[in-house]
């Protein structure tokens, strides 16, 4: 019995200490000292010269359009081009049959002649009255007769040379000629079908258009004008004088075609309109494009960006850094300490993939770039410095 009873009180013993020992041990990740730091991608606050812009969404427009129309009626003789093809300015492009036209001037040629021999047989006849006159041949009522007969000669010869110099028009108007250099479109009528003329009303033939420079129109609202007509006043100081014409300014502005990632074309603002529509509240911009190349085609959707200020110093971030809470924008910085330090912050135009920083973030400081959602601020973290 008493061996039994020792034994008893050996294996009592036994679990005591080892719920003891298993009651005193503490799980490592209970113990905040034992937790790894947390890794965190960072990168260096850069200062750079940077410039503001405003991106705009705009179409592009030929610099001139002429619609061109037959100014008189007749059958389309010929045509004298190929759709599409380059013309330059005064080149034939299409003839209306001349010849009754040519037969009118003739007439008229004639008329003159004869109204030229009316006038020469009246000064003839008021030279002799003049002499007449002198001797009492001739009573006062014939002479002014004879020298009324010269004057109204004169004066039919002029109407009949007026009228010559009309119906001159009309032949000249059969040979159609291009009035400006560009790139025609296509005929609108096949050669021997009839066209109307007139100075409203006349037949349209084709059209010539004149992309080489090319415009891009785009609108602005009334922020954006404000914007940029601050930023200039700004710029100007107190001696800020406005400019007679927009292209004394030589602003820049750049274009971007649909399956372009950069703007690499560049041209000159050369418009502005001087008043904002009420109804829409914009008011439109023009730039021009030298467009050597011929990619930039009328009609075609394009964007722009336009600078709003000269050059100048700024703090800048990788965009990834910026999070946001409802309608704040923060950074998460560490400090020396490798401790994170929650930034509201101020930003500006994104450069690329960085992000312009108008105030919360100084030059060289340090900004979590990749695992924002794991830290909060206090935190020690371990920071792995990237290029921004």
């Amino acid at each position: 019995m008493r061996s039994e009873h020792f034994q008893v009180s050996l294996l009592c013993i036994g679990l005591s200490l080892i719920l003891a020992s298993g009651c005193s041990k503490t799980k490592p990740s209970e113990n905040p000292s034992a937790r790894p730091t947390q890794k965190v991608s960072v990168a260096a606050a850069v200062q750079n010269e940077v410039t503001d812009y405003i991106e705009l969404v705009g179409r592009l427009a030929a610099d001139e359009k002429v619609v061109i129309q037959s100014r008189v009626s007749g059958f389309l003789l010929k045509t004298h081009f190929t759709d599409g093809q380059r013309v330059q300015a005064g080149d034939l492009l299409f003839t209306i049959e001349p010849d009754e036209y040519d037969a009118i001037y003739n007439q008229a040629q004639a008329q003159i002649s004869v109204a030229e021999t009316q006038l020469e047989l009246a000064r003839k006849k008021f030279a002799r009255s003049q002499k007449l006159l002198t001797n009492d041949a001739i009573s006062r009522e014939e002479f002014d007769e004879d020298q009324a007969a010269v004057a109204e000669a004169a004066a039919s010869v002029i109407a009949k040379q007026a009228d010559s110099a009309r119906v001159k028009l009309d032949v000249d108007y059969t040979k159609i000629i291009s009035p400006i250099s560009g790139r025609v479109d296509r005929a609108l009528l096949d050669d021997g079908n009839f066209v109307t003329g007139g100075l409203v009303g006349g037949t349209v033939l084709t059209t010539v258009l004149k992309d080489r420079p090319i415009k891009a129109i785009a609108n602005i609202n009334e922020g954006v004008r404000l914007t940029f007509m601050r930023r200039r006043r700004e710029l100007g100081g107190e001696e800020f004088q406005e400019a007679d014409k927009l292209q004394e300014l030589n602003i820049p502005c750049f274009l971007q075609l649909q399956d372009e990632t950069d703007f690499p074309h560049e041209g000159k603002l050369e418009y502005a309109e001087s008043q904002v529509n009420e109804q829409t509240g914009t008011s439109q911009i023009r730039a021009m494009f030298e467009n050597a190349s011929g990619l930039l085609t009328t009609g075609m959707f394009v964007r722009l960006k336009v600078p709003v200020s000269d050059a100048h110093s700024a703090v800048l971030v990788p965009d990834t850094a910026i999070g946001t809470d409802q309608a704040t924008k923060f950074v998460y910085v560490v400090d020396d300490q490798n401790e994170v330090q929650h930034r509201t912050v101020e930003v500006g135009d994104r450069k690329g993939k960085l992000r312009v920083i108008l105030s919360g973030v100084k030059p060289s400081e340090s900004v979590v770039v990749a695992g924002i959602q794991l830290i909060q601020p206090g935190m020690k973290v371990d920071p792995v410095s990237e290029s921004p």
